[in-house]
Formats: C-alpha cells, structure tokens, sequence
C-alpha cells in the first residue's frame, strides 16, 4: 500500500490497480470514486470536509491519542467501514489501552523496514518513508486483507468466456477478412 499527501503522485500509473491512501482534507469525492474501492481517507486533524475518513492518524502534529480514540468511536457508532487508529511505536500501548474493546484495526508506522514491529503483527505497517522509496509516497505492508480488501476482478468464467471469445474471433479472422475483401 501507498500512501502520500500528494494525491496527483497517487493517481499516476504506476499506482494503478495498488492500494493506496491519502487525507481527507485534500481528497475530493471524484478521487475518491476514481480510486474504485482502493482507496483509505486518513483524518490528520485537518477535517474531513466530506466524511471519507476512517483512519486516525494518531501521532504529534496530528490527533492525540485521546482525539484519534474519540474519532474510531464515533466512526463505529456512525457505521463507518473499518475504523482504523494509525500510529507509531511510542504511542500503540496507548492507543490500545483507550481503545480497548471497541472495534478497530491498527496501522503501525516504523519506517525502518521492520514488518512485524515488537514482535506484533499489526493489520498494515508502514514500512518505509518516501526517501528510501524513491517516489513521494511511503510504502506499507498490509498483513489483514480483511482490512483493506482489493476490489475482486473478474471471475475465473468471465476469464474463460473472453478467451473462448477471443479464440472464437481469431478463428473467424480469415472468414470475416474474406467477406470484408468481397465488398
């Protein structure tokens, strides 16, 4: 997963099909349609102005502890999909103390490549910061597919039915070039 403040990077191509995330004060709700289900809006503490977020990005700078709690509860009693505290090593003993027994799912950020930070194995972590990816966006590692699930593709008969499709059409190619020629 990629997450940036730069929604313009994450709309590239080479993001394309990849989870991804960004803040709900620089989202809009066509960004958020395009992105079609790939997409986690984070609330920094800068307003969410259109009611996409459902991760507290819980660390100095942005919510506090008590803030980003108080905003997973709010989100569970509203219904939103997936409440999720986001958060560095330094505040998780915390965070699970003031949300202990209300739903959520935890995002920790290391940023030193460490995947399973003090031997937890958090939904996602985020692994590494923009600079050692090399793009603007910083890269996590989503360990809980139920958290953040990818849009299913195709079934394996939709597969089956375009290639017999396919194979169907390039065995008439030369009968359909034929009659093409007639005219």
């Amino acid at each position: 997963m990629f997450d940036s403040d730069n929604v313009v990077t994450l709309a590239g191509p080479e993001f394309a099909g990849c989870r991804i995330a960004t803040y709900a004060d620089l989202v809009t709700p066509q960004m958020f349609a395009a992105a079609a289900g790939r997409m986690k809006v984070i609330h920094r503490g800068l307003g969410d102005p259109h009611n996409l977020a459902t991760i507290a990005d819980i660390e100095p700078g942005c919510l506090s502890v008590d803030a980003g709690a108080s905003l997973i509860r709010q989100w569970n009693q509203e219904g939103r999909h997936q409440p999720t505290a986001y958060h560095d090593r330094n505040d998780w003993s915390e965070v699970d103390a003031k949300l202990a027994g209300v739903p959520h799912f935890t995002w920790a950020a290391t940023l030193d490549g460490n995947c399973s930070p003090d031997g937890k194995r958090p939904d996602a972590v985020q692994i590494l910061n923009a600079d050692k990816v090399g793009l603007h966006v910083d890269l996590s590692i989503v360990w809980n597919d139920k958290w953040f699930p990818l849009p299913a593709g195709p079934s394996a008969g939709q597969v089956h039915a375009v290639k017999a499709a396919y194979l169907a059409f390039q065995q008439a190619g030369p009968h359909l070039a034929a009659l093409i020629d007639a005219l």
